[in-house]
């Protein structure tokens, strides 16, 4: 097959990208980010549109980045001032106000492109490698959301993502005219010579290369558009899309090798494909933005490779590769997982034989394209053989059974697996004597067996620090943010089994987390730590540090923000299922693996409660850190 691998660095020249930052602090590391994204680029950083308007035009930009929270006048001005003078320049916005759909709706269109804050690294890289990479080289790519395109729709959605209040003259190139109304970042009146509403708005949208100037007058008129922005908005686009023409009929069938990609961010699907169509134009490429979509793709194409993000909308990628494993015909496809979040992608590595490669987000193309051409050029992976099931005669009581997997030379993990009826165990060898872990000498074979639980459940004990609380109309408390006051945990286990092989005498501390698709904690992992548990003090005092109203369900809640100094500490407990044990090569705890079957746990405020006391919350969501552990915990009561 063709090379994959073409530098980005053969551009001749070194195009620039202007940042348009008004915040020394966020430019600085903004700046810092471009030079891992883009290496080979200059960047300036301007603060105001007139430092950015300088800039422009002391060279040729190739992109625009402009970070506005909150919005400011002027903007309208600036970009059709760069489309006069920069046709063929990109531009990225930041901001908090578009939601996902108008994002991705108009990736292929729109001459701004916008991500919504607050957005993940990676997202940010690759929207920058989208747009300052190869799909700039192409004849059909070249019109792909440039200047030259600006309209109306990314106007709108401009000074709507600002919440501005303002009247927007529209002035087409065939002597029509409109006006748009925005009323605090909402869409209030739209009107052209012969329609008013959504279809004066589509229409408006339709116009190539309007004249857009932003007015004070103020033009007493009724409300013609309803409900929020982004619905209105989404109406009149579609509306107004042309058809995009492809030529894909007219042009010979690609030969190479098949490869499926899935992935949740559209940027990045583009920035992939593009880099990828580029290397070898004969790739075949299919995209999907689901897990499910993605299996339903896998199965239907039978590629040759496919790249797969950890972090999927609706389900993780771990679970896409074990579906696949359980299909014959799709169990042998090598998958490259790329994501951000790297303790997960490499534990799930681990599991999993059908990945043969990682690769950390955000990362370059060359990168990319080196891994995929390897990937792609190893010797065929044998098909999965799987024995037929067998129909058992009769169902089989539900019993724990401890398995050892040898995980490499220097790590083995006992695992505690549920066996589910019906199912057809093979006769079991006579139970060796068992003693506590603490007491196995330093060197032993890895066959050895271990004390078996009777009742896998642990109770975890985890200390919280409050950053924020909501109350409910009954001022009662109805939401809980809030983030570990302290790493280390403690455990009680309802085993006397559990509890006689678990050394006393060590403590633990928060490991890597696994989350569900819907974001709720499914493993948590735990490591020794030299030091036992030693309880944190709760708090229950709450200095109030800012008050804020928040919408709810039916009426809106009052939002504390404890004061910095006097944080609300409490303690929480959650009943866990032991999953597993990790031992060391000389069998010495190096982890242990809880399984959270269930989201509800307990908050208390008493220091001398027992768990079963406590207020029942439901662990409504969790944030992780870089490391894969847990950085914060959204708490919801349950009535």
């Amino acid at each position: 097959m063709p090379s994959l691998h073409q530098s980005s660095k053969a551009t001749a020249a070194r195009p620039s990208v202007i940042l348009l930052e008004d915040y020394d602090a966020l430019a600085v590391a903004i700046r810092s980010a471009l030079k891992k994204f883009a290496p080979d680029r200059g960047v300036g950083i301007a603060r105001t549109l007139t430092e950015a308007e300088t800039l422009a035009n002391k060279g040729d930009p190739d992109l625009f980045i402009v970070d506005f929270d909150p919005s400011f006048p002027g903007l309208t001005a600036f970009f059709q001032k760069m489309r006069k003078g920069h046709p063929d320049a990109r531009a990225l916005v930041l901001s908090g106000g578009v939601p996902v759909d108008i994002v991705n709706d108009r990736r292929t269109h729109g001459a701004l492109q916008f991500i919504e804050k607050p957005y993940e690294v990676a997202d940010f890289g690759a929207s920058v490698q989208a747009l300052l990479g190869s799909w700039n080289t192409s004849e059909t790519a070249r019109s792909r959301a440039t200047l030259r395109s600006l309209g109306l729709a990314d106007i709108v959605a401009l000074q709507c993502a600002g919440g501005r209040s303002v009247i927007l003259d529209v002035a087409g190139t065939g002597g029509n005219s409109g006006i748009v109304h925005i009323s605090r970042g909402q869409i209030a009146h739209a009107e052209t010579d012969e329609q008013t509403g959504i279809d004066a708005l589509a229409e408006m949208f339709n116009w190539s290369s309007p004249r857009i100037r932003e007015t004070d007058k103020r033009i007493s008129k009724s409300r013609t558009i309803q409900g929020p922005w982004a619905t209105a908005f989404l109406e009149a686009w579609r509306q107004a899309r042309p058809e995009e023409k492809t030529t894909d009929e007219q042009a010979p069938p690609k030969t190479g090798k098949k490869i499926v990609v899935v992935d949740d961010t559209e940027m990045l699907l583009i920035f992939v494909e593009d880099a990828l169509s580029t290397a070898d134009s004969q790739l075949q490429i299919t995209t999907a933005p689901s897990g499910a979509d993605g299996i339903r793709q896998i199965e239907s194409i039978m590629p040759d490779l496919v790249l797969l993000d950890y972090s999927l909308p609706d389900f993780n990628g771990d679970e896409v590769c074990r579906r696949l494993i359980q299909n014959r015909k799709a169990a042998h496809i090598p998958i490259l997982m790329m994501s951000g979040h790297v303790a997960q992608m490499k534990t799930t590595a681990a599991r999993f034989k059908n990945i043969v490669a990682t690769i950390e987000k955000p990362f370059l193309s060359d990168a990319l394209v080196d891994l995929v051409q390897r990937t792609l050029a190893a010797e065929p992976r044998p098909a999965v053989v799987e024995r037929p099931p067998i129909s058992p005669p009769e169902p089989a009581p539900v019993v724990a059974s401890p398995t050892l997997r040898k995980e490499g030379p220097s790590q083995a993990a006992i695992e505690v697996e549920q066996e589910e009826a019906p199912t057809i165990r093979a006769p079991q060898p006579p139970p060796l004597p068992t003693r506590p872990l603490r007491d196995l000498p330093r060197t032993v074979a890895t066959s050895s067996a271990v004390p078996s639980l009777e009742k896998n459940e642990v109770v975890l004990g985890l200390f919280l620090e409050v950053m924020s609380m909501q109350l409910t109309p009954q001022l009662r408390m109805g939401a809980i943010r809030a983030r570990p006051a302290s790493s280390t945990v403690s455990l009680h286990f309802l085993s006397a089994a559990a509890q006689n092989a678990i050394p006393t005498e060590i403590g633990f501390q928060l490991g890597t987390t696994e989350l569900d698709g819907n974001g709720r904690i499914s493993v948590l992992r735990l490591v020794p730590t030299a030091q036992p548990f030693q309880p944190a003090k709760i708090q229950n005092a709450f200095e109030i540090g800012g008050v804020a109203l928040v919408p709810g369900e039916n009426r809106t809640r009052v939002q504390l923000t404890p004061a910095g100094t006097t944080p609300m500490t409490m303690e929480l407990f959650a009943n866990l299922e032991m999953g597993g044990v990790e031992l060391s090569s000389t069998f010495q705890v190096a982890q242990l693996i809880l399984k959270w079957p269930t989201n509800v746990v307990r908050i208390t405020l008493n220091p001398k409660a027992q768990q079963q006391n406590g207020a029942a919350f439901e662990a409504a969501s969790v944030k992780l850190d870089n490391s894969g552990r847990i950085a914060e915990m959204f708490l919801s009561s349950i009535k």
